[in-house]
């Protein structure tokens, strides 16, 4: 079975995803595809033709990032920086152990010093199973009615104070080891570092997996606990003589006791009778001050303790194993849902799976040979290169709409802007749009068959926009408008184009603009929103 995924390979995947973005500044999208593309020729497609025949995105992508984590670990410029994805590996392994153990420690501490027995008078087991038994189910309790409440109202969790607090925390956590890490990092390593975590406060959604794994460590903690409850009674029973007996001032008959008992013990009863009290026990156990306990029998006292023990195991114990069992789940289909959930992770499946064609017009085959020898140092056969398109995109031949503005409309070069855009969606059809603005988008929403064209039909958008012209509140707004109208994980690519000119008006955009256009949009907190410019340097 292939190795899923977990908050650690998706850490890598969007750490590799910034440094791609310094490389295509510096270098320019090219060399991006030619070595995302060497990588499935050479490292991926030969080993899944030998062991498999699945061709999903996830797998892919997963062995994309062990492919570059290799690469990574062997370049001579990061061998000293460990990847941010093996840091929270043995963050997360430290804290595991680290909150397991304090729990144990708490309730071996806890549990020893309310078993402290001087032998003058039985220990009351109503205290202890108080504190051990029933504080720990009204805790479970007021934890379940909070997630009901939540789901009912279809609050997030982001709504929560708690986890507001926590994500504080944790943010300020990250910031102190920063700084304590800043001075013994190189220029290089401070900038990809830097770059790892903006990316990470522009993904809500993947920070918010860092928080998570906060509720795996509360049932660490409770485990701990509890385990260390059993140890310390055991202990003191196997090591010393200890009695226990019970006393009310609510004048509770035996029997009452001996029914609040039977129901207790149900979990357990049919295979652990011994393990329950009987009505003699319990009767002979009653503690009454005016009597003393020289009257109580040592069969009786001793009775008491096989049900204590089993009650802090079922009602303990077990649900925060369970609970542990269901957070680990929860959080695995949280992260695969997450794995590809951007345009990052499509722009790198086309990469790898389609097929380049070089600065002469010729297809890969100019350069099979090369593939060829690099897979046989693998000891793999080359795969063919001369395909013109080997791709597992759901989304190949599906539509994607153009946005053009209303005075670009008549002037603009289609022919000449479908060649740039298959630069950036090789293998999908486009439909041109003439828009004037929230007008335009308003009328579709309001039409039922344009809502259904462009929204369910559609599987992205690019609108063309002038770098030059600075962002106005109307373009949020519309952008706003458009997710609403097309749903909430399709792309949204806002083209940039420069200053028209007497040639043409499909110009490079200035660096500056660029900027500014991209920082002013993530104020719209749109993962699937993308700014970039059309003509690439």
């Amino acid at each position: 079975m292939a190795k899923r995924w977990n908050i650690a390979d998706l850490i890598d995947l969007h750490y590799f995803f910034k440094i791609d973005e310094e490389i295509e500044k510096r270098e320019g999208a090219a060399a991006l595809n030619k070595r995302d593309r060497t990588i499935y020729l050479t490292a991926i497609k030969p080993r899944r033709s030998e062991h498999t025949t699945e061709h999903s995105n996830s797998l892919l992508v997963r062995e994309w990032v062990s492919s570059r984590r290799h690469q990574y670990q062997h370049a001579g410029e990061h061998e000293d920086t460990p990847l941010p994805g093996a840091i929270w590996r043995e963050f997360s392994f430290f804290c595991s152990w680290l909150i397991l153990l304090l729990g144990l420690f708490t309730g071996l501490s806890a549990a020893g010093s309310l078993l402290l027995y001087s032998g003058t008078a039985p220990l009351n087991i109503s205290l202890y199973f108080g504190l051990f038994v029933l504080l720990q189910l009204a805790l479970l309790g007021a934890q379940g009615a909070l997630f009901i409440y939540r789901g009912l109202c279809q609050r997030s969790l982001t709504s929560s104070i708690t986890y507001r607090l926590i994500n504080r925390l944790f943010i300020r956590a990250l910031n102190w080891l920063y700084k304590k890490m800043h001075p013994l990092l190189t220029g290089r390593q401070r900038l990809e570092m830097a770059s790892f975590t903006s990316g990470m406060y522009q993904r809500k959604e993947l920070a918010a997996l860092f928080i998570r794994p906060g509720f795996i460590f509360l049932q660490l903690g409770g485990i701990g606990f509890n385990i260390g409850v059993i140890i310390a009674t055991l202990a003191k029973v196997t090591f010393s003589d200890i009695a226990f007996a019970w006393q009310s001032s609510l004048q509770l008959s035996a029997e009452t006791i001996a029914a609040l008992v039977q129901w207790t013990a149900l979990p357990w009863s049919w295979f652990l009778p011994a393990a329950v009290p009987g009505l003699e026990h319990i009767q002979g156990s009653r503690i009454i001050l005016k009597d003393g306990i020289a009257h109580l029998a040592t069969t009786d006292l001793i009775s008491w303790w096989p049900f204590l023990v089993c009650a802090v195991l079922v009602y303990g114990l077990l649900p925060r194993c369970v609970l542990l069992v269901a957070g680990l789940i929860y959080q695995q289909k949280a992260v695969e849902r997450l794995y590809g959930n951007d345009l990052k992770t499509r722009r790198l499946l086309l990469r790898m799976t389609t097929a380049q064609v070089d600065t002469s017009g010729m297809l890969e085959k100019t350069s099979s040979r090369k593939s060829q020898k690099a897979a046989a140092s693998l000891s793999v056969p080359a795969t063919p290169a001369d395909r013109p398109m080997e791709s597992s995109l759901d989304s190949i031949g599906e539509q994607w709409y153009v946005f053009i503005p209303d005075e670009l409309f008549d002037d603009c070069p289609k022919n000449l802007l479908r060649e740039y855009l298959r630069k950036i969606e090789p293998h999908v059809s486009f439909g041109w749009i003439r828009y004037d603005g929230l007008e335009t988008l308003q009328t579709a929403r309001d039409n039922e068959l344009d809502a259904q064209n462009i929204g369910e039909m559609t599987a992205g958008i690019f609108i063309l926009q002038e770098a030059w012209q600075p962002p106005l509140k109307e373009t949020e707004q519309m952008l706003r408008n458009l997710r609403l109208l097309i749903g909430r994980h399709k792309p949204i690519i806002l083209l940039l184009i420069g200053r028209p000119t007497p040639a043409t008006m499909l110009t490079p955009v200035d660096l500056q603009h660029l900027q500014i256009w991209t920082k002013k949009m993530q104020v719209v907190g749109d993962a699937f929103l993308e700014v970039r410019p059309l003509i690439q340097s």
